[in-house]
Order: structure tokens, then sequence, then C-alpha cells
């Protein structure tokens, strides 16, 4: 099944202080929807899995077309190349298409595109790269009736050519939050330990009491990237007081109904569509917005019990300035209009606002030491868009807002220009709150340094956000 961490994987990371190049936000136009839509995932029959997709391919392959079906979750499974959609490509257009004739349009549309990255008008879909290496030892090159040949190879195939757009826009009334940043917002607790996450979710759900099973997620979490016996043990004891929320059968699936979620990244070129929470639903692998979605219904808030939203809109290798404030909107590699799109489609429903950014401008100058004054004056913005999209907040003041702090690894080894900036903020700014991610006088009581958090940080995180923002809404109740 197609899944977020399926279309996160292509993303750029977190800048590494080593290579800083390879996550700059690549550049996409803006181009939602007018007026822009929070629907449903499953207002449609949108499911496409790698099983159903490689039937196709397969067949795609029987005529020597060589790019891979790109639901593959292999290393360098690339879309297409020379700049054209391959067989594969057609074959995904064809499962989103009523008739072979509209499939082979979309195929021409998407090979006169002017650029590497076309973007299907389905929007269950990602974009097309076509300008990759599709190598499978035998040749690179794609021509243009590639695409077609997936239209046609996919006719006889039951799966296909079944597509309905239910269409309009129905967009559920639920409170909802806004969560943006960069890519510890998005997510990659993965790279820290790939089986980390599993460990502690299967530690915490089996028998066995208090010590034993801090004990155990203390060795599974010693072995993660850049963890320290004292984070393990911190964050092993966090963890077991999570339990009650991880030991539900449907923690680790996708049947819990009381969150949904959207994960909007700028390469995506719109909004995308909510589900239910879950590990995989919005973000790559998750970011906050799992433990948030789980815990925050249970916090003692004005909307304790109440099923809730989160709208994500995140992009790693970001700074402030430069990809998110107003100030430069409608210029390269600014998200501004995406944030703004999202407060509109919530149908004033957003009930705060959570930001959890500024690595990237912890590594240069001017950026960071005009931190606090471009976060003040972005919160202002954000908060001015929220206020005038809702009738809840009597001024753009009124709109709680929660900065979520930089880690370690920005505190100790980096810079702590804006880790400052941050409190400062907070201090200066009513109706804010400020959420520790770890740093510490005491070894003892960090959380991870590595510069993606791993999986128990990030549920740390996550729960921390939920307090952060109960205690908000409680206090203006």
């Amino acid at each position: 099944m197609i899944t977020r961490a399926l279309f996160a994987s292509s993303l750029p990371l977190i800048i590494a202080v080593a290579s800083t190049a390879e996550d700059t936000p690549h550049y996409l136009p803006h181009t939602l929807g007018n007026p822009p839509c929070l629907r449903s995932c499953s207002r449609s029959n949108d499911v496409l899995t790698y099983d159903t997709l490689q039937k196709c391919v397969d067949r795609c392959a029987d005529l020597g077309h060589c790019c891979r079906n790109r639901l593959d979750t292999g290393d360098d499974v690339e879309d297409s190349s020379d700049g054209l959609l391959s067989c594969a490509n057609g074959c995904e257009i064809a499962f989103f298409s009523t008739t072979v004739d509209a499939c082979e349009l979309q195929c021409e549309d998407g090979n006169n595109f002017d650029g590497c990255d076309y973007k299907h008008p389905n929007p269950f879909t990602k974009l097309f790269d076509k300008c990759g290496d599709c190598d499978c030892n035998k040749y690179y090159a794609v021509s243009s009736t590639d695409c077609r040949d997936g239209c046609r190879q996919a006719e006889t195939l039951d799966e296909f050519y079944n597509y309905t757009d239910i269409g309009g826009c129905v967009t559920e009334d639920i409170p909802r939050f806004l969560f943006a940043g960069q890519s510890n917002m998005v997510g990659y607790p993965g790279e820290a330990k790939e089986s980390l996450f599993l460990e502690l979710i299967n530690t915490l759900k089996a028998a066995g009491g208090k010590k034993p099973k801090i004990q155990q997620m203390r060795k599974y979490l010693i072995n993660a990237s850049k963890s320290t016996w004292g984070s393990s043990q911190m964050e092993a004891k966090l963890m077991f007081k999570l339990r009650k929320y991880i030991k539900k059968k449907n923690f680790n699936t996708e049947d819990y109904k009381k969150a949904i979620c959207s994960f909007t990244d700028p390469l995506d070129g719109q909004l995308d569509c909510e589900r239910n929470v879950s590990p995989t639903a919005c973000g790559n692998d998750f970011g906050p917005e799992l433990m948030f979605g789980h815990s925050f219904p249970k916090k003692k808030s004005p909307l304790k019990g109440k099923r809730i939203g989160i709208i994500k809109i995140a992009q790693g290798g970001t700074t402030i300035k430069k990809n998110w404030m107003k100030v430069n909107d409608g210029k390269e590699y600014n998200y501004w209009q995406y944030m703004v799109d999202g407060i509109t489609a919530s149908n004033g429903s957003i009930e705060a606002f959570v930001w959890f950014q500024g690595e990237s401008d912890s590594l240069d100058s001017p950026d960071k030491e005009d931190y606090l004054d471009n976060l003040t004056t972005f919160v202002g913005d954000v908060r001015n868009e929220i206020s005038k999209s809702s009738t809840k907040f009597k001024t753009p003041a009124d709109v709680p807002v929660v900065i979520v702090e930089l880690g370690n690894w920005i505190y100790l080894d980096i810079d702590t220009t804006v880790v400052e900036a941050q409190r400062t903020f907070v201090n200066n700014t009513a109706n804010t709150v400020r959420v520790n991610t770890g740093i510490n006088d005491n070894p003892k009581k960090r959380l991870s340094k590595f510069y993606h958090f791993n999986a128990a940080s990030q549920m740390i995180i996550g729960d921390r956000i939920a307090k952060a923002v109960a205690k908000l809404l409680g206090e203006d109740s």
C-alpha cells in the first residue's frame, strides 16, 4: 500500500553538518487548488498497492521497458528518465483513470510538461520524477510512447480503470492543530536505529513488570546513534510512562479513530488528504504527531475525548526566513502559501499552532542572529492567518502557539543562539509555551543527541507537545 513513509522516502533530509548542499529544498511552483481542500483519503477508491501495480509493471518488462515499480521499498528505484514518463508510470496513471484514452492523454500532458516533476491531477498520487536514471542493466532510454504502453497493458487487468472520484470538498468538522517545521517535524526516527520503534512497542506490550521493561528498553536504546547511558535510561523511563497509550491494540495500526492527520510536503505540490494517525500515516516514518494524536485526546482540556485532526506541513533543510516567512512569498523555495492554504482548508477548525524548526538557521550567520526577529514576525503572521479563518479568536494573539525547542545536537555541538532565541520569544510572548526536547545540564536527564530524534524521543516529544497544548487551551477556557 502507498504509505507516507514511501512518499517521504525520496524527500531531502535534515542538514548534516558535513554536507548541507543535499538538504536544499527542491523548488516546486505552488499549485494548490482554489479553494484549497482537506478531504479524507478514503473518499475515493484510491488505494494502489505494490502488488497491484506490479502486475502491470511486469507486462511493461515483458515489452522491454526498464523502469521499475516505484512503490518498491528497495533502494534507488527511479520513477523515469529522459524527461519522459515511463511504462510503469503509465500503469500508475491507469489505476487513477477511467479509460485508456484518458490515461494516454495524461501521459501526453506529462511528457509535454516542461520540468522534471510532473503532478498528475489525481490528489492521491505523488510527483512523477522524469529525470532519474531508469537503469535495470539494459539501458536508460525512455521513449515518448512508453507511458502509453503502460496505459494499454493495464487495460485487461481487473484492478485498473475502476477509479471514481467522489469529487467536491467535504472537510470533517473537528478541532485541528497546525504542525509545521523541518525534518524533525517530518520524522525520520528510523535513522538512529531502524528496529527501535518495534523493539520498544513490543517490550511495552509484552508481559512483565516496570523494572525489567525499562532495563530491556535501555538495552535497545543504547544501540541507537548518539545515545548515551544517561539518555537511554531517561528515554526508557519516559517510554514506560507512555505504555498506557502504546498498549492499546490500535496503536501500531491504521485503525485508530480518535485522530486523523495529513502530511503536506511542498514537493508534492498540493495539500495531502487526511487519514487515521498511524506510525506511517504522516511522516517518515512518523514525527511528533503520532503520540500527540494518541495522548492529547486523553489530556485535561476543553477538547478532552474529542476526535482531532493534525495538519502537518514540513520540509527538511529549511530556514525560517527564506523558506517559510510571508516576506518571501512567491519566491523560489518559499512555502508560506502552503501554510495559508492549510489554514484556509481547515475551515476555521485550527485550535493551536506548533512550530518545530531552526536547525538549519543554527548553522549560518546572519540566520541565527536574526532568528528571534524572524520567529516573532513569522508567528505573528501565522496567528493572523489563523485568526482571520476562525471566529473563535478575538485577536491574533489569542491563537495558542507551541515552540518546540531544538535538541542536544544543536545546543551542545553546534550553536546555542537559536535555542536562546526560542526561549526569549516564549518568555516575551503571551499565550505561548516552549517544549523541551532533551536539553538539560544533567546528562542523566537528556534525550537523544542524534540530529534526527530516535523513535523514543519522537514519541516523548509528541506527548510533551500534547501537554503544552492542553495547558494553553486550559488557560484559555
